[in-house]
């Protein structure tokens, strides 16, 4: 017979294994960041184009416009003596109308789901609120530069009512190009089409272009790039000094957009001339995004987030130009 006492018999849920109590070790002494690491996602829209919010759910948005001419033999309307044609005003109306997109996401979340984020400090509904909220801004990023292949959209970077035009060539005639060329023809490529969109206007007032938008190569390079071999001035700043627009008074800004590469005809890169002014050019958020009331069903909640947005409203095409091969 031994002389040792029997040992009673472990279960194995008694003791961790080694590897397992490492683990838990590991889960002691892990910290946390409270901080949540969000997408790097960026939506620029609200920079470069105007919105009107409110309105409601609609069927479309329509603008009036109007064409005055006047009638008569004397096309200067000038009166002279005895004269019996006097020319009369006459106005021809038209209409305008754009299009509404509505759009629509939820998110759901069981009793279960809901009750084991508790045990996080994190909450569950703002997390998933907080996508929806991208994806709503995706969704007017989108609309905005360039609209919706599917219903036959566009935006602000390929409106086939806007006129498109090739860069000039460099110096050598060998490229379009800005890297190819120098800071006064990079300039010159602003200043045509500040001054076409001007001109094609009647140079009013309200009508030279404040807005450009760049490829970020295209952007980059003019930060970077000095003007001359001895130069303390990016090209950038040069042309800021020195463009049509801010000669006559008025500010310019040049900001780079991602939608401008291969935005072109033939997949050129895109240089986008406008006036970033609601008075030409906008879009309409008729229906802000909004959280519908919360459905109970199969022990889960579902939350319903629904908005709606018109089309780019181009009320005046011809204040925009896009200069391509850049």
């Amino acid at each position: 017979m031994s002389k040792f006492p029997k040992m009673p018999v472990r279960r194995a849920n008694d003791r961790m294994a080694a590897n397992d109590g490492l683990a838990f070790l590991e889960k002691e002494l892990e910290k946390v960041d409270a901080k949540l690491l969000e997408p790097l996602k960026a939506t620029l829209w609200p920079r470069d184009m105007p919105v009107k919010t409110g309105g409601g759910f609609l069927e479309n948005i329509a603008a009036i416009d109007v064409q005055y001419a006047s009638t008569g033999k004397e096309e200067d309307n000038l009166m002279f003596d005895n004269a019996n044609d006097i020319p009369v005003i006459q106005a021809d109306l038209g209409k305008t109308v754009w299009r509404v997109f509505n759009w629509a996401e939820y998110w759901t979340l069981s009793y279960i789901q809901k009750e084991k984020f508790k045990k996080t400090a994190r909450n569950a509904e703002d997390i998933l609120t907080k996508g929806i909220h991208l994806h709503f801004d995706q969704f007017c990023d989108k609309n905005v530069y360039t609209g919706f292949t599917k219903v036959g959209s566009t935006g602000l970077l390929n409106n086939p009512n806007v006129t498109r035009v090739a860069a000039a060539s460099n110096a050598g005639n060998t490229s379009t190009k800005w890297e190819d060329k120098t800071a006064d023809e990079i300039l010159a490529d602003i200043n045509d089409a500040l001054s076409a969109v001007w001109a094609a206007n009647e140079m009013a007032d309200n009508a030279l272009p404040n807005h450009i938008l760049l490829p970020v190569a295209q952007f980059g390079a003019i930060v970077t790039r000095k003007v001359g071999d001895d130069g303390d001035k990016s090209i950038l700043t040069y042309v800021l000094e020195n463009n049509l627009t801010t000669q006559q008074g008025k500010k310019l800004i040049i900001s780079p957009c991602k939608y401008c590469y291969h935005a072109g005809t033939d997949s050129a890169d895109r240089m986008v001339v406008y006036i970033n002014d609601a008075d030409m050019i906008e879009f309409e958020m008729t229906q802000p995004l909004t959280r519908w009331e919360i459905e109970r069903a199969n022990l889960a909640y579902k939350t319903p987030y629904v908005g709606q947005v018109s089309e780019v409203k181009f009320k005046y095409p011809t204040t925009v130009r896009y200069v391509d091969g850049i």
